[in-house]
């Protein structure tokens, strides 16, 4: 099947994706984060106290990957890891002062996302797409 064939669901999806990441990307850059910083603080945001491991599968990126990226958001004061007395060999996640401040810039950006998608699906048609999409998701899993 061709990549411009308008029927391309697969092909589609992908490109749906590579915007998002170009539209999140365009209005991270006054922060400073790229679009993988930024969900793994807004995923810290949600789950404070959540381990690497947890990170690392939602992210959908290997541990080292993930252990590169909280180095480098650690060092720049965005989040810390804590030890907790009862498991000393996994440290757990929290996002710092600096953390919580640019979070609130990553919130309206991914609800201006979210706002913008929606936008273009009319009112009618919201619940037959987020059902087909949750039908691919579960297929691929």
């Amino acid at each position: 099947m061709k990549t411009d064939d308008p029927d391309n669901i697969s092909e589609l999806l992908h490109e749906i994706v590579m915007r998002e990441n170009e539209f999140i990307h365009s209005r991270l850059s006054d922060v400073g984060l790229n679009v993988q910083q930024a969900r793994l603080l807004k995923y810290v945001d949600e789950h404070p106290g959540t381990i690497q491991k947890n990170v690392a599968s939602f992210l959908n990126r290997q541990n080292a990957t993930v252990t590169n990226m909280l180095k480098s958001l650690t060092s720049q004061d965005y989040l810390v890891r804590k030890i907790p007395a009862d498991n000393e060999r996994q440290k757990q996640l929290f996002l710092k002062p600096k953390g919580h401040a640019v979070i609130k810039t990553i919130n309206q950006i991914f609800a201006e996302l979210e706002t913008t998608v929606k936008s273009a699906v009319d009112e009618d048609r919201k619940t037959i797409l987020t059902d087909s999409l949750g039908k691919i998701k579960n297929k691929l899993q």
